[in-house]
């Protein structure tokens, strides 16, 4: 709404000013993030030779990508409009109408030029599959399933089960467990999976057929 407003304040050689402004600070912010991405990331790889540092190391397409994808945003809207409209003295701040409206303009320059050109950029890049979320997964099922099994003879005793279930109980999570090393690459086990798969969908089915066949409340 500001700037609109600011557009209105703004006429004739202003306005051209403005948008050359916006132009040129457009320019230099994704030139700026360019610069920064293809020199800051260097002189770390001289200062710290650490292992872990290389691990970090990413190629020029993903720092290209990086770059375009700087988009400007809420923060400087926020700054540009924390301006006040009056000095001290009651005067009106000057230019303070240039500011909302350059900071704006490259806020839509930005998003709508990068935007527009990520998803391209992104091909170019041929970026490798990110597998962080799946690792995750499968750690957590990985870790949660050998706690259980190192856990239950002791709750199997706790609770006076019967040996045979407490076995039965155990040889379950241990196929459990083949499984999921199985489906994270830990093992090359096509037969295992193949086999729960089909349980899995055996057991679908019937889940289904149960809903379809159960009687109305």
């Amino acid at each position: 709404m500001q700037a609109q407003a600011a557009v209105r304040e703004l006429r004739g050689s202003d306005l051209t000013h403005a948008l050359i402004a916006v132009a040129a600070v457009s320019a230099v912010v994704v030139a700026g993030r360019f610069a920064f991405n293809f020199t800051v990331p260097y002189l770390i790889r001289l200062l710290d030779r650490r292992p872990q540092q290389r691990l970090r190391r990413m190629n020029y397409r993903a720092r290209v990508v990086t770059s375009i994808a700087g988009f400007r945003g809420a923060v400087s809207l926020a700054v540009a409009l924390s301006v006040p409209t009056t000095l001290d003295s009651g005067a009106p701040f000057p230019d303070r109408d240039t500011i909302v409206f350059v900071t704006s303009g490259v806020i839509v320059t930005t998003l709508v030029v990068q935007g527009l050109l990520l998803p391209a950029v992104g091909r170019w890049a041929r970026l490798p599959r990110d597998t962080s979320i799946q690792e995750e997964r499968f750690l957590a099922e990985t870790t949660a399933t050998e706690e259980a099994l190192k856990a239950l003879p002791e709750l199997a005793e706790q609770l006076d089960t019967d040996p045979a279930v407490a076995e039965r109980m155990r040889q379950e999570y241990e196929t459990h467990l083949l499984v999921v090393r199985a489906g994270g690459g830990e093992t090359d086990d096509e037969d295992l999976l193949r086999h729960d798969r089909h349980c899995t969908a055996l057991r679908l089915a019937i889940l289904a057929h149960k809903r379809a066949s159960a009687p109305p409340a």
